[in-house]
């Protein structure tokens, strides 16, 4: 449940995307819930953007281990155990144009996990693995952020690239991090194919993620996290690195509704000299937008993925990537 407001900052900027709050209730049948609220400003005739997110549950989860990207592992329920995972999670940032659609900035975030405590073989499964069952395990970290962005809608886009590149350091100010670093970045394209009663967008997307050091299970690179593969069950395969690539063809078939089709594929590996050893995880499927807020083309999407030895149904707000 994501209710939303979306409104200007100032009515004579009109270069600002909508700034916008909004907080997310969730829950599912495994007896997960979480609370969080996010809050995105834009002002300064497009100079400025600050975001503030804040959240508090308890997941119930899959635990499948880290490092087993060697082959496709199925949903038998030998091959896991279930965790609960209580997690409370702060996140602050602030960027400025310096030139054109390039911003640069910085981000502060603090993430708190507390997984509960299983029989002997599931401890010491979860302790190889970089957790510590029973024990809260804290991360604080700043991130330099690099952002080029020349969209020319941010809730749906039909041209124009969105990039990011962040750079995690762990904070010794604050928090007595391990000593780790983890480098993430993504580029979106955007191209309107047709225009008119033809309208075709082709949208594509590319990631990659690096961490060495004393990561913990948290940070490392978790294949299906966010909208970079889809289908894929959280923490079938986790390990130090990832990539993926997909690409999403959209055509609005109708005034309030949308059309996508999507293919991507990537891997998690532990290091660029083991990359080959891992599969490729490929993935597929179909989504369908619903524009609810015309006036600012905010969409509701369904989605249907396809994976190997695997599926996944979401619903969310906003494009898929």
């Amino acid at each position: 449940i994501l209710p939303m407001i979306v409104y200007n900052l100032d009515k004579d900027d009109q270069l600002s995307p909508p700034s916008s709050t909004a907080v997310l209730i969730y829950f599912d049948f495994h007896g997960s819930w979480q609370l969080a609220a996010r809050q995105s400003i834009y002002w300064g005739e497009n100079k400025w953007r600050a975001f503030a997110t804040v959240g508090t549950g308890a997941m119930n989860r899959r635990f499948f281990g880290v490092g087993r990207d060697t082959s496709v592992v199925s949903n038998d329920t030998s091959n896991y155990f279930w965790t609960r995972d209580a997690v409370n999670s702060i996140s602050l940032s602030c960027y400025r144009k310096i030139y054109s659609g390039l911003y640069a900035g910085l981000e502060y975030a603090f993430n708190s996990h507390f997984i509960d405590e299983g029989n002997p073989d599931e401890n010491d499964e979860m302790s190889r693995s970089g957790i510590k069952p029973g024990e809260k395990d804290k991360v604080s970290v700043f991130v330099p952020t690099f952002v080029w962005d020349n969209r020319n809608n941010i809730f749906w886009t039909k041209k124009g690239y969105y990039a990011n590149l962040t750079l995690q350091l762990p904070d010794k100010i604050f928090a007595k991090s391990q000593d780790f670093s983890s480098i993430s970045g993504w580029v979106n394209g955007y191209h309107n194919l047709f225009e008119g009663k033809r309208n075709l967008t082709l949208a594509w997307h590319l990631y990659f993620q690096k961490g060495w050091g004393e990561l913990s299970y948290h940070q490392m690179a978790t294949y299906g996290r966010g909208d970079h593969a889809m289908g894929y069950r959280y923490g079938k395969y986790v390990n130090n690195s990832e990539i993926t690539t997909q690409v999403e063809v959209r055509k609005d078939v109708w005034k309030f509704v949308s059309l996508g089709g999507y293919f991507g594929t990537g891997k998690t590996f532990e290091s660029k000299e083991k990359i080959g050893n891992s599969v490729w995880l490929h993935f597929g499927g179909l989504r369908t937008y619903f524009n609810i807020i015309p006036s600012r083309d905010i969409r509701l999407r369904l989605d249907f993925a396809f994976a190997r030895k695997d599926n996944g149904f979401y619903l969310g707000i906003g494009q898929g990537f």
